[in-house]
């Protein structure tokens, strides 16, 4: 027998498991954040197994390391992380080989935010798959992905000194929980890259 709000009726708002394939693409594209977070915990959203128990951590995240604080905080940061890519005539090379930091980080703090409670399943969905559009655009596979977000993620954290000590070892170790999931039979990169993303465009006004 089924007991109302009992576990065979879990409501998708409150699960952070992946619900299919789609759901399961967005999460690799930052799955190396995830795994960090985490330290296993890669293939759920944010790195949460349990929304609830995570919520907290992930409203302090986003406040502390990003002034997320509400809905339009985290809208103007994923619009910020994602602009210059929405016009291709303002991106270069260099912009390309870089670029996944910004666009992995998007997917990511929207799937913070979901845990957070800051956002529903079906915003931080259409959202990220926005983002995830214009990764597929930029980069023709999960390693390449990989390798910018990992040439943006070094370009950040050796700014301010490149032979800081720690800095390399952080940069060594995003390097090696990249290379690990990248590998791994069934991990984050066993979706497909080219999987169709259901996502609809507004077409430009006249």
């Amino acid at each position: 027998m089924n007991v109302p709000g009992g576990s065979d009726e879990r409501n998708l708002e409150n699960v952070t498991a992946p619900q299919d394939d789609v759901e399961r693409w967005v999460i690799a594209t930052y799955a190396m954040w995830s795994e960090y977070y985490s330290e296993g915990d890669w293939q759920y959203i944010a790195g949460s197994p349990v929304k609830e128990e995570n919520a907290s951590d992930m409203r302090l995240m986003l406040s502390r390391d990003w002034e997320i604080d509400n809905r339009e905080d985290l809208l103007d940061t994923v619009t910020f992380l994602t602009a210059l890519y929405m016009d291709d005539d303002n991106v270069d090379q260099e912009d390309i080989e870089t670029g996944a930091w910004d666009l992995c980080r998007a997917c990511q703090i929207l799937g913070m935010a979901f845990v957070a409670g800051i956002i529903d399943r079906e915003e931080m969905m259409g959202l990220s798959l926005m983002a995830g559009s214009l990764m597929q655009y930029y980069y023709p596979s999960w390693l390449h992905l990989y390798s910018s977000y990992i040439n943006g993620y070094r370009e950040w954290r050796l700014e301010e000194d490149e032979e800081d000590e720690e800095a390399l070892e952080d940069v060594e170790e995003r390097e090696q929980i990249c290379r690990e999931l990248l590998s791994m039979p069934d991990g984050p990169c066993s979706v497909p890259w080219d999987l169709k993303l259901p996502i609809e465009f507004e077409e430009e006004e006249e």
